[in-house]
């Protein structure tokens, strides 16, 4: 578990034409506004505990594979031209160790 420190809104605050109500969260990004904030009383620290992070998991292509769009030498619109399709015959070539 990981600690880390949150400044709360206690009253309304306009902020960069953003309004925070109170118990929001605001930003940290300018240290005089953090310190006029502390000073009026119209925010505070609070301590919170973050749950430590999930272990991280293998990127999987969410998007069509890279290559050139066109009319490919089948002649389908649209498909990607110049790609060398995936086969399971070309998976097992890069497996085989070379001598």
């Amino acid at each position: 578990m990981h600690n880390y420190k949150e400044l709360i809104a206690l009253r309304p605050v306009l902020y960069l034409t953003h309004q925070y109500s109170a118990g929001d969260s605001l930003p940290v990004n300018n240290p005089d506004m953090v310190n006029a904030w502390l000073k009026a009383g119209s925010a505070k620290w609070k301590e919170k505990k973050r749950a430590s992070l999930p272990k991280s998991q293998k990127a999987v292509l969410v998007t069509a594979q890279p290559g050139q769009e066109g009319i490919t030498s089948d002649g389908i619109n649209g498909s990607l031209a110049g790609m060398i399709p995936e086969t399971p015959e070309r998976k097992l070539t890069s497996r085989r160790k070379r001598k």
